[in-house]
């Protein structure tokens, strides 16, 4: 069987940069209850590249501030800033549903368990090296080797990849069949730079060392809280980036948003919520304010193997969770507070918690420290150890408070409750025969089938969905509707020069 897959409009983008070794993560820190948060503070990379001409057309973007690395296959890194940055400079096999005409000259279904992919001839990093099935295979043996990776079970599935051709003909072959292998293989990274001490999750903490796509990082500057990407003059495929320099600019107040986008300093944000983010945005004149949720949920997880599923049900109804989605927000405007099930459960003998939380993440501490509060009312012993999230995955933790993605396809729910990927650390045959089925395509996917499940097991207590804010001003022209589509379409995007 032989099937083609038509044509796409967009292209994954490409960056162009000199590999910079990552700082590791924090050590572990326990912490009492009445323990107050910890500055850190962080070293500024800068990627030496040919300066940008001053008459360079700029358009300035507001964002969060920077947290973590910005590699996409990591939950601890995962983000919009991070899933931007990627879809601007990274390349990917698939764009949605539709193939990546720029990277693939052609995709083909072979059989059952084999997937060809034929790289386009041009297709090139910024260095001028060819991108080829080396890329491929990189980023298939990092994930399945790597910890708190994304589409690790569909990666774990594949038992070989072959290449021929000189490196553009690649043969993905699966152990079983994975029915969305489509979304494999999205945000390639550039493998041939990865040396020396780097890994995968240190090589791309304060760089992205080559692109492949219409942009191309060419600084990122912790301090001052400023991400740079350049038009990637390389770019081999249809439809280069208009603008040359997009400049990412950290907005540290409602205020600040406000003042930048009437002064025209910035021209578009994607921001988090603040109280008054929204009324202030909407006062602005000649300003388009959008609020939305994405696929993310912070939540807090049992691990499985420490916690018995009647320990789990108690701890669940101890948590306020709308009260510990305004703690995590730091608001009370514009908050995704998920539903909830009261039910009645029998008082439980709890030992002695340990709740795992990135520093980094302030919404996650936050949110740990209320629920250990929580269940202090109850006489629960409970304590909040700062760490890492692979840290924390790697570590023997009652619970771990964290960012994860919503299950909206097979392979997210695989890496939710399949046996050795899941946070909970849960494995069960049963469920394992499920999910088996799912990701075969034997059984449909149903979105509600996790909440149920989570019904029954107790295994996580969603708390506050993500939500972002986005907001333009006449500074940049998009889509025929004139809204730009968000930060990911920014290579079509074009500078409005309104005094002409």
């Amino acid at each position: 069987m032989r099937i083609r897959f038509g044509i796409l409009s967009v292209v994954a983008c490409t960056v162009s940069l000199v590999a910079c070794q990552a700082n590791p993560g924090p050590a572990p820190v326990e912490e009492p209850t009445t323990a107050t948060a910890t500055t850190t503070a962080t070293e500024t990379t800068t990627v030496e590249t040919e300066a940008p001409k001053q008459d360079r057309e700029t358009i300035s973007i507001g964002i969060d501030p920077i947290r973590n690395g910005f590699n996409p296959h990591l939950l601890s890194d995962d983000s919009p800033l991070v899933r931007d940055t990627a879809s601007l400079v990274l390349p990917s096999a698939f764009e949605g549903n539709q193939l990546n005409t720029d990277l693939l000259d052609n995709v083909e279904q072979v059989d059952e368990t084999t997937v060809r992919y034929t790289i386009a001839q041009e297709a090139q990093w910024s260095d001028g090296t060819p991108i080829t099935g080396s890329d491929f295979e990189y980023l298939r043996r990092s994930i399945v080797a790597g910890t708190g990776t994304l589409n690790d079970s569909a990666y774990s599935a594949i038992s070989e990849i072959r290449t021929s051709g000189g490196g553009k003909t690649v043969d993905v072959i699966f152990e079983h069949p994975v029915a969305d292998w489509h979304l494999l293989f999205n945000n390639l990274l550039p493998s041939h730079l990865i040396t020396g001490n780097s890994t995968f999750q240190t090589a791309f903490y304060d760089s992205i060392p080559a692109s492949a796509g219409r942009y191309m990082v060419r600084s990122i500057d912790r301090q001052r809280g400023v991400i740079t990407l350049s038009r990637n003059d390389r770019f081999w495929g249809a439809n280069p980036a208009h603008v040359e320099v997009l400049q990412f600019n950290t907005v540290a107040s409602a205020s600040r948003a406000g003042e930048y986008l009437r002064t025209g300093q910035s021209s578009f944000m994607n921001l988090s919520p603040q109280e008054t983010l929204v009324d202030t945005l909407n006062l602005v004149p000649d300003t388009e304010v959008r609020v939305s949720d994405t696929t993310r949920t912070l939540e807090l997880v049992f691990n499985a193997e420490a916690l018995a599923p009647a320990q789990r049900a108690y701890l669940t109804s101890l948590i306020d969770v709308p009260l510990t989605a305004k703690l995590a927000g730091g608001r009370s405007a514009n908050l995704g507070v998920p539903q909830t099930v009261e039910a009645s459960v029998d008082k439980q003998e709890i030992p002695a918690l340990r709740l795992a939380a990135d520093p980094a993440d302030d919404a996650g501490l936050a949110a740990a420290r209320g629920i250990v509060d929580m269940l202090a009312a109850d006489g629960i012993k409970a304590q909040v150890v700062t760490t890492d999230l692979n840290s924390a995955i790697a570590g023997n933790f009652d619970a771990i408070v964290a960012w994860t993605r919503t299950a909206t396809d097979s392979i997210a729910l695989a890496d939710r409750v399949g046996c050795g990927v899941n946070l909970a650390k849960w494995c069960a045959e049963g469920t394992t025969e499920y999910i088996n089925g799912v990701l075969a395509g034997e059984i449909d996917f149903d979105p509600a089938w996790e909440q149920q499940f989570n019904t029954e097991n107790h295994l996580r207590v969603p708390i506050l969905r993500e939500t972002r804010v986005e907001a333009k001003n006449n500074g940049i022209l998009g889509a025929a509707d004139g809204w730009p589509g968000g930060i990911s379409s920014a290579a079509s995007w074009r500078k409005n020069d309104v005094e002409e």
